[in-house]
């Protein structure tokens, strides 16, 4: 079966498969360690980057799992794009 754009009738037409992602604006641990791992090469205190890091991710962690409600996952959208109009239709 041929599928042809609705708007310009070309058979130029792939099919598309959209995951909608809900990481956007989130605070992750991976942020927060780097975080953890400068404040702790500012700081005067002999306290090893390392350990700034581990806390930082940990704090992270915690703090991204409170900030970001448990939402129910997405299906993932479906349609068609023609390659001629650069139109999208399902």
């Amino acid at each position: 079966m041929n599928i042809t754009c609705p708007f310009c009738h070309s058979e130029n037409v792939s099919r598309v498969v959209n995951q909608q992602s809900s990481s956007q604006g989130s605070l992750s641990s991976v942020t927060c360690a780097g975080i953890g791992a400068s404040i702790s090469k500012s700081l005067p205190l002999p306290i090893s980057p390392w350990m700034g890091g581990i806390a930082g991710a940990v704090v992270g962690g915690l703090l991204d799992s409170f900030m970001q409600p448990s939402r129910p996952v997405s299906p993932p959208m479906r349609y068609f794009h023609c390659h001629s109009c650069q139109r999208n239709f399902d």
